[in-house]
């Protein structure tokens, strides 16, 4: 029986399947955060501003101080789990981390701000540890184009799997009265529901046999792995692999930064600028997630037909038109109409670049290399998000980051452009 047992959690569709699964559970805590979590933050705990600070101030800077602890903790973690071939390990350890900051964030009361901010902080870079780890596993399970589908399966998972847990989430919040609680007892609750969500469909990558990495010399301490890993990538010579992987990240940091940003923002402004109730923010955020479902899904499939080329085009071009459309929404028919544009393209530049890092990784290098990559992606982030607030303090606008945004997906391309 336990021979059996065994071969099914090394069995190829077994662990394929956990793996997609990891899309699944932890794409909960991404939905909920851009809109219940958002709406408890800005709505109910910082609803008359806080420390001499607007709301939509206190959420931005939130944002950038996950960020910044993240861009400070990844590094260490990808290195020391190269190292040591813990990349599961890791993986589970984050997603702990993760699901214990939901879990902290409803059991702390909203009068108690600073707890509040902390408990976001904390579940925020639990989920991007454990996205570090659940894209180094991907060259043990998939190379060449099977990762870029794989990838895109992964994204289309993150989505249903998403926006089912937002569903669940918000049919607590609005049964609060029956369940004999009040409206922010009600959030808390869903943010429970949301962290045993995460650890629940988690489980499977438990117990998958993801193999081992592939062998190579590691550094004495995690430290020096991770400097001398950056700095073999700074000194590659010209038109050989290390030189093209290191554009390809550089390029992708600077691209997912944006997006993220803009993503955490998009939820902020439709609160903000068109006064968005919550139940209407869920709905946009589903509508979201049902249209970037089919998308990522196609992107995939373009990518293993005609190459990644192709589809960046795709994907950049859009994310671009997006920013630029943003400056002129006026209305919440055309921000509707925006957020199904901003679908299309939402889970497909992410899927093919996810896919790219995995294919052009160093041997032995997936875990240094995937925290290179969140770490640039989250100080790219940090620097839009705290750019945000501060030029909304300064001249009202929370439209005001939208070219910082678009500058750094243009450098971004700029880097990817000659990917194969």
């Amino acid at each position: 029986m336990d021979g059996d047992w065994a071969r099914r959690c090394a069995g190829r569709g077994f662990v394929r399947t956990a793996w997609i699964m990891l899309d699944w559970a932890a794409s909960a805590f991404s939905t909920v955060l851009i809109t219940l979590v958002v709406a408890y933050v800005e709505k109910l705990v910082f609803a008359d501003g806080g420390w001499g600070l607007a709301a939509g101030v206190v959420w931005a800077w939130t944002l950038a101080a996950a960020m910044l602890a993240s861009a400070a903790v990844v590094p260490w973690a990808a290195a020391w789990a190269d190292r040591r071939d813990a990349h599961q390990r890791a993986l589970l350890l984050a997603t702990g981390i993760g699901a214990g900051g939901l879990v902290a964030l409803a059991a702390a009361p909203p009068t108690a701000q600073l707890a509040v901010v902390a408990a976001v902080v904390a579940a925020s870079v639990g989920f991007d540890i454990a996205q570090v780890f659940t894209g180094s596993l991907l060259p043990r399970i998939a190379t060449a184009h099977d990762a870029d589908r794989l990838s895109a399966f992964g994204f289309a998972a993150g989505y249903a799997g998403g926006a089912i847990a937002l569903v669940i989430a918000t049919a607590v919040v609005t049964a609060h009265a029956r369940l004999g609680l009040d409206i922010a007892g009600g959030l808390r609750l869903a943010f429970a529901i949301t962290a045993a969500w995460w650890i629940i469909f988690s489980l499977p990558a438990a117990v998958a046999r993801f193999g081992h990495g592939d062998a190579a010399r590691h550094a004495e301490t995690p430290s020096r792995e991770l400097g001398q890993f950056a700095a073999s990538l700074w000194r590659a010579p010209r038109g050989g692999a290390d030189r093209e992987f290191a554009r390809v990240l550089g390029g992708s940091m600077l691209a997912l930064g944006g997006v993220q940003t803009a993503i955490s923002q998009f939820s902020s402004l439709a609160l903000q600028q068109f006064d968005l109730d919550g139940p209407a923010l869920v709905r946009l955020v589903l509508l979201v997630q049902a249209v970037a479902l089919p998308g990522a899904l196609g992107i995939g499939w373009l990518s293993t037909r005609l190459g990644r080329r192709p589809a960046a085009v795709i994907c950049f071009g859009g994310w671009i038109l997006v920013l630029v459309l943003a400056w002129f929404v006026q209305t919440t028919t055309q921000l509707y109409g925006l957020a199904v544009l901003l679908a299309l393209v939402l889970g497909g530049i992410q899927s093919l670049l996810r896919a790219a890092v995995a294919v052009l990784t160093p041997a032995g290098h997936a875990g240094v290399s995937f925290g290179l990559l969140q770490v640039g992606t989250k100080l790219a982030g940090f620097a839009a998000s705290f750019a945000f607030g501060g030029l909304q303090v300064a001249t009202g606008s929370p439209q005001a980051g939208l070219l910082a945004l678009v500058a750094q997906l243009v450098i971004g391309w700029w880097l990817v452009r000659r990917m194969a």
